[in-house]
């Protein structure tokens, strides 16, 4: 079970687990937090979770959601749902600190904590430690491509990035990129 107060950082974006009466082992409630500026996307690039439904309610500052063919601006005080398998992102699109508060539910008996704690630790050690692209602050996308097409139980991407992860994932074990790196003396 993720603990209270556990804050995953997740590049342009951190989220923090709740603590309150909520959060339980099939349930979490969550506060996403997205900085405005700077590179990246400032904020949930479009993915799917094969498991899990997700409420998120915008706290401060506003957010263009994207929830399976709809986008829509999210303003504080409103609500965006998302069902299991369903494409779904979110970005910062104001000039302040983007606040949301998610409720997540995994409805299917999968519990995957484990599985999320390895990927936010081995993403954040990966954009901390490098090698990054100084553009961007990410991993390389060989090696990201490894590591999402090791994590599909937990998260997936749409369309044609989906389909071009495991031809790159292949690609990527042959250059040496692992799902759980080393860092050891110059390993990948």
């Amino acid at each position: 079970m993720l603990d209270s107060g556990t804050i995953l950082d997740i590049g342009d974006h951190t989220v923090e687990v709740c603590d309150t009466p909520e959060t339980t082992g099939d349930r979490y409630l969550l506060r996403i937090v997205a900085q405005p500026g700077g590179p990246g996307i400032k904020g949930d690039f479009p993915h799917i979770h094969p498991t899990l439904i997700e409420t998120f309610q915008c706290v401060t500052g506003e957010m263009v959601a994207r929830v399976g063919r709809t986008i829509s601006t999210v303003k504080p005080g409103e609500r965006v749902e998302v069902l299991a398998g369903e494409v779904h992102g979110f970005l910062n699109t104001g000039t302040t600190k983007l606040v949301v508060d998610g409720e997540v539910i995994f409805p299917d008996g999968y519990r995957p904590e484990d599985d999320l704690m390895r990927f936010a630790a081995i993403y954040d050690r990966l954009r901390r430690e490098g090698p990054v692209n100084p553009k961007t602050g990410e991993p390389p996308l060989l090696q990201m491509a490894v590591l999402a097409a090791a994590n599909t139980r937990i998260m997936r991407q749409p369309g044609v990035a989906g389909r071009l992860i495991p031809p790159l994932a292949l690609v990527g074990r042959i250059a040496g990129y692992r799902s759980e790196p080393v860092w050891d003396e110059g390993e990948r």
